[in-house]
């Protein structure tokens, strides 16, 4: 296997696991609710629009927080993918090298 095969690998996984940790780390708005606590949104698997459901200028600005989050880490998280799943084809066609004895 060639180094580049290695980097291939390296570089699916770490691109691949921005995006998932992108998708899992909540999302919040730069806003407080009335109480003085932030206003969370949810995370890129799932919305929780419970702190702005009587407000819909912050339920629009968390449906464009998730969405823009979405945006960048899916692809991400894809191409990270499709990146590991070419390291491992390689890997596994990879003809073992016998020595001449």
């Amino acid at each position: 296997m060639r180094k580049r095969q290695i980097y291939l690998g390296v570089a699916g996984l770490a691109l691949a696991a921005i995006g998932l940790a992108a998708l899992w780390l909540p999302i919040s708005l730069g806003q407080h609710d009335v109480y003085g606590f932030p206003i969370k949104c949810g995370n890129g698997f799932k919305s929780d629009f419970s702190q702005v459901a009587e407000r819909s200028d912050l339920t629009a600005k968390c449906g464009s927080a998730l969405l823009t989050r979405r945006i960048w880490a899916i692809p991400l998280l894809t191409i990270g993918w499709l990146m590991e799943m070419a390291f491992l084809i390689y890997w596994v066609r990879a003809a073992p090298t016998r020595k001449a004895s």
